[in-house]
């Protein structure tokens, strides 16, 4: 009798330990069914793009003026389809001036055949147009799959609107002439300590200056640094080079005006690498 007992209990312990082991196997599929459900890679899509000016052949640029069309092309992917994202999703541009552009999907540039396919706006750039650096920003969203683009905060991903050439050059003239004339060099404070950043395809100082005053005569003492990149340090004409980050010494015997160029070429931002030095008596 003991032993049907026994063989009772074994059986009921037997039952309960797989009644409990379906349970957990239950639970652990639906905790793994919702990590896929809330997985990025669910839920996300991937867009990427680039901005070309059409009047020009549909070629990659950042610089526009007056007369430009400037042209968003951007690929939507679904990861779960590594394919375009359907013709329903809401795809659109948000500018810096508050303005936000819808896009559409199709052949680009349109009526040309064979044309590859992107999702597209563009927008013409007139004199009502403000000049300077019109930032963006790519959004996509379907159901509850959104993405999202931004382009590089570096100088040569930088959208610019510019002036027209001949109100450039004026403006430009303007400025210089304003900060030349704002300087007394004969009671201008110096530092022969130069520290100097480079990031974004430009040389500034700590506090964003470009331009360093320092006593002919005495020692300047540079001191590079690289916030992004590879850059170096090159004064002509007062025989000054350092092809690293890094510190380096001179002593300026002339007073005058100096160029800092970058000696390393960087990118397609280098020319644009550009500081003064200025010597005073």
């Amino acid at each position: 009798m003991f032993k049907k007992k026994g063989n009772v209990l074994v059986l009921l312990l037997a039952l309960v330990l797989f009644v409990s082991a379906c349970s957990n196997d239950e639970e652990a599929s639906k905790d793994v069914e919702k990590e896929d459900a809330d997985s990025p890679a669910k839920t996300s899509l991937v867009v990427s793009g680039d901005v070309v000016e059409e009047k020009a052949g549909c070629v990659l640029k950042s610089q526009f003026t007056v007369g430009d069309l400037i042209v968003w092309r951007v690929d939507v992917i679904d990861p779960e389809t590594m394919e375009q994202a359907p013709d329903d999703t809401k795809v659109q541009v948000h500018l810096s001036t508050g303005d936000v552009l819808d896009m559409r999907y199709g052949p680009h540039p349109a009526g040309e055949e064979g044309a590859p396919s992107f999702w597209t706006v563009s927008l013409p750039v007139t004199e009502e147009t403000p000049t300077g650096v019109l930032e963006y920003h790519v959004t996509a969203e379907i159901g509850d799959k959104k993405g999202e683009f931004r382009p590089f905060d570096v100088a040569p991903s930088l959208l610019t609107v510019n002036p027209p050439e001949g109100q450039a050059d004026v403006e430009e003239e303007a400025t210089e002439e304003e900060a030349e004339e704002s300087v007394d060099l004969s009671n201008v404070e110096t530092n022969q300590t130069i520290n100097l950043i480079a990031k974004n395809f430009s040389f500034e100082g700590e506090n964003g200056e470009k331009t360093f005053y320092v006593k002919a005569g005495e020692e300047v003492t540079l001191n590079l640094t690289n916030d992004e990149g590879m850059h170096g340090v090159v004064i002509h004409d007062l025989d000054v080079q350092l092809d690293e980050e890094g510190t380096v010494t001179f002593t300026p015997t002339e007073p005058g005006e100096y160029e800092i160029l970058c000696s390393i070429f960087c990118g397609t931002g280098h020319g644009d690498m550009k500081a003064n030095v200025v010597v005073v008596e």
